[in-house]
């Protein structure tokens, strides 16, 4: 074992053979071993006859044979085994350093459940502070949201040995999380017996599942609603234009002219209606302006003080520094509205109702709980009451088309998913924070605009007569045929002369064949074949200076999810009244008049 000859050995005393020699250690064991009479040492090393270091095991005796002590040394050279050992010790520090540093929450626990090992991964889920307020709960029983939930798992885990399942546990706190769990049951030795367990925290990626599933139904309702809007934006700018043309008969009696201003009246209802359709939709053309918020606060506060009863409070919480952001400012005023009403409706006894504004930050963590949001700065709209709040089924609900929780003929459940529509057009966002008997919070984000300044408009308007006639041509492009042939009848009625085409490939043949003799084309925007904005573009090469007013209930992806037009374009939204044809024909002819010095034909 240690590389020396026999006589090397024999005839010496044990501390003066190399190995041994010189070592406190040998002759302590020595001594030991004549008091005790055997003695066993797994820590006295030894260096072979080459200098090498071994591990050794003795294991000593002391017999007397015919009166003399005789001493038995059996000597082992263990050092695999201390290796292994050794070895072993560390995979088990890496194994414990692995559980103890794992993000995921692991335990360990007998058969009955009473858990015997647990991480700290395990205590920072369930929120304790420390390993020892776990070990003295059962898993079964004070984990589990529903305690024979636990019971019934336990057993069916026994039953089967290893399964996946994703239950409901109370923390220490008392709220409730989504957990998945990975159990193995452990067999054999009864020492061993019991569960392991493996548990991830999933309450935020079920929480995102869920938005993504609320978002892709209002987007498949959106598409819906949008289709079917602006189908019905063609028929009801028909019955309006028609009925506009009906009064305008000579000779029409009282009674004609109440029986259609009944009829003007319905339609319009109607035709807000379908803006609500297109906003949730988020198919409606908008007209955004760098405004600033507070500034459609102070205005709209006027309106609603005319519509909040006097028994609640309405109190305006602004931030002076306000960034500007870049919205329509019709369409925010609509969602203030929106939102003011709701909480005036969920306070019939009174209370109170905040607005304010302020400049937030949404960092990495808040997007990743939202999956619309980006991380950066926003400008926040916030709306609260202190009503009578909206319970946990209905906020999961609440920007669902057509859902409502109002009586039947008092809502059409379409407010706050108009709401949701416009702000994420707006490339913003929107929550809901509420519980019932303690208030409700909306907030809405919305991106600020690089613009630095404001642009103040003028838009008051000019005393001057309103001249809407012309002896322009006018190519109009409707695939409705009832709907082209009113807009032909209201503008030939203006003394406009007019060119009609039932698609824009006809339109494009029109205008090849009449070079210089049309001043404007007037064209839907979903068109089949070739439509509102690709006619635009062909025509372009062909008359670069030709101006377009374009019509219609949406404008779809054509021109982008925020819908913008083109800068020199008009655009009416359908339904239209023929005076509002007429008006916005009249302003496009005289610009492009104007751009090109010459003088205008109005008659």
């Amino acid at each position: 074992m240690l590389g020396y000859a026999h006589s090397e050995f024999v005839g010496k005393k044990l501390w003066e053979v190399g190995p041994f020699k010189d070592r406190v250690a040998s002759r302590s064991a020595f001594s030991e071993l004549q008091t005790k009479g055997i003695i066993r040492y797994e820590d006295l090393p030894l260096e072979t006859k080459d200098g090498r270091r071994i591990e050794v095991e003795f294991v000593s005796n002391v017999y007397v044979v015919n009166g003399t002590q005789v001493v038995q040394c059996n000597i082992r050279d263990i050092t695999e085994r201390v290796r292994a050992e050794a070895a072993l010790k560390t995979s088990e520090t890496q194994h414990r350093s692995l559980i103890e540093g794992a993000a995921y929450g692991i335990c360990r626990a007998t058969l009955e459940g009473r858990f015997v090992e647990v991480n700290p991964a395990l205590v920072a889920m369930l929120g304790y502070s420390s390993a020892e307020e776990i070990l003295k709960l059962s898993l079964a029983q004070d984990l589990f949201a529903e305690p024979e939930e636990g019971l019934r798992l336990m057993h069916k885990w026994q039953l089967t040995g290893k399964i996946e399942e994703e239950v409901q546990w109370r923390r220490g706190d008392q709220r409730l999380i989504t957990v998945q769990l990975n159990v193995r049951v452990l067999g054999g030795d009864q020492k061993m017996a019991g569960l392991e367990v493996i548990a991830v925290d999933v309450t935020e990626r079920r929480a995102l599942e869920e938005q993504m599933r609320q978002a892709l139904k209002i987007e498949a309702v959106g598409q819906l609603a949008g289709g079917m809007a602006h189908e019905f934006n063609n028929y009801l700018g028909i019955v309006l234009g028609y009925s506009d043309l009906l009064l305008e008969e000579a000779g029409a009696t009282e009674g004609l002219r109440r029986n259609v201003a009944e009829i003007k009246a319905a339609t319009e209802r109607a035709a807000s209606l379908t803006r609500q359709l297109l906003a949730l939709s988020r198919r409606q053309v908008l007209a955004p302006k760098v405004l600033d918020v507070n500034a459609v606060v102070w205005e709209t506060h006027k309106l609603l003080r005319r519509i909040i009863p006097e028994n609640i409070d309405l109190v305006p919480l602004l931030e002076p520094n306000l960034q500007p952001v870049k919205v329509d400012p019709a369409q925010m005023q609509q969602i203030l509205i929106n939102l003011v009403v709701n909480a005036r409706d969920a306070m019939p006894q009174g209370g109170k109702v905040v607005i304010e504004t302020a400049n937030v930050e949404l960092d990495k963590k808040y997007a990743g709980r939202h999956i619309e949001v980006q991380p950066g700065r926003y400008v926040m709209l916030a709306v609260s009451d202190n009503g009578s709040g909206i319970d946990e089924q209905t906020q999961a609900r609440i920007f669902e088309p057509f859902f409502t929780t109002k009586q039947e003929g008092k809502g059409t459940g379409l407010g706050l998913s108009t709401v949701y529509g416009i702000v994420r057009q707006s490339g913003g966002h929107i929550t809901v924070e509420s519980a019932l008997r303690e208030g409700t919070r909306f907030r809405i984000y919305l991106p600020p605009t690089a613009m630095t300044e404001l642009k103040v408009e003028d838009e008051t308007p000019t005393l001057q007569t309103e001249i809407l006639s012309g002896t322009e041509t006018v190519l109009v492009v409707e695939d409705e045929p009832a709907l082209r042939r009113l807009i032909t009848a209201s503008l030939e009625k203006r003394g406009y002369t007019v060119l009609a085409a039932e698609d824009g490939t006809e339109a494009i043949r029109i205008l090849a064949n009449n070079p210089g003799k049309i001043d404007l084309v007037v064209s839907d925007i979903m068109m089949p074949k070739v439509n509102g904005l690709e006619l635009r573009e062909k025509t372009i090469l062909l008359r670069p200076e030709m101006r377009f007013l374009f019509i219609s209930g949406y404008a779809e992806d054509t021109i982008g999810r925020t819908a913008h037009l083109p800068q020199d374009a008009g655009y009416l939204e359908k339904p239209f009244r023929p005076i509002e044809l007429a008006r916005k024909v009249r302003a496009l002819l005289d610009k492009s008049a104007a751009g090109r010095g010459s003088t205008s034909k109005t008659a």
